[in-house]
């Protein structure tokens, strides 16, 4: 038995046609409520004068320790002594520098630079990227732990202080002890 139609007519049921007035006043009765949560909680909540910020302390990144391996510095770019320069620097942040001469490949590097070393110089390229993470990592299929630091076109100084190469997974947030 079919509720929709009356006995002998049609098997398909009769849908109701729509009502657009109520269906744009139901519309416009929902944003109505949304404006108005909206602007309360902004009232209320964003723009209160409490500082509710979600900042927290996380463990200084330390740098892993070199390995007694050398480190070649070569200059892929025009400035003459550049290379000396971070030589010098890389020198006082622990690494063993070896020859300091322009690139040998005298390849045309256009960003920051390249770090080419083999398998075993992994742990030195990794260290060589946290005090300067703009550097591109090419494995030349060397047998040795030597690594190659060549600096290119974009390369200015060296980070001040040592950074997570991109990549590495953050340190767990610890609660800010000094707020409150």
């Amino acid at each position: 038995m079919n509720v929709f139609r009356p006995p002998g007519s049609s098997t398909l049921p009769r849908f109701r046609p729509v009502n657009t007035r109520k269906r744009a006043r139901n519309v416009a009765i929902v944003l109505a409520a949304c404006v108005a949560l909206g602007g309360a909680a902004w009232q209320f909540g964003v723009n209160s004068e409490d500082d509710f910020s979600t900042e927290c302390e996380r463990d200084e990144y330390v740098a892993p320790v070199p390995d007694p391996t050398v480190v070649n510095v070569y200059n892929g770019t025009g400035i003459i002594g550049l290379g000396a320069t971070v030589a010098e620097d890389l020198r006082a942040r622990g690494f063993l520098i070896g020859r300091i001469e322009n690139d040998p490949l005298r390849r045309k590097i256009r960003g920051t630079g390249e770090l080419r070393a083999g398998i075993s110089g992994a742990h030195n390229v990794e260290a060589l990227r946290s005090w300067q993470a703009g550097m591109s990592v090419v494995d030349d299929g060397r047998r040795g732990p030597e690594v190659d630091f060549v600096l290119g076109a974009k390369f200015d100084t060296l980070n001040d202080k040592a950074a997570p190469p991109p990549g590495t997974p953050q340190t767990a947030c610890k609660p800010n002890t000094a707020a409150g």
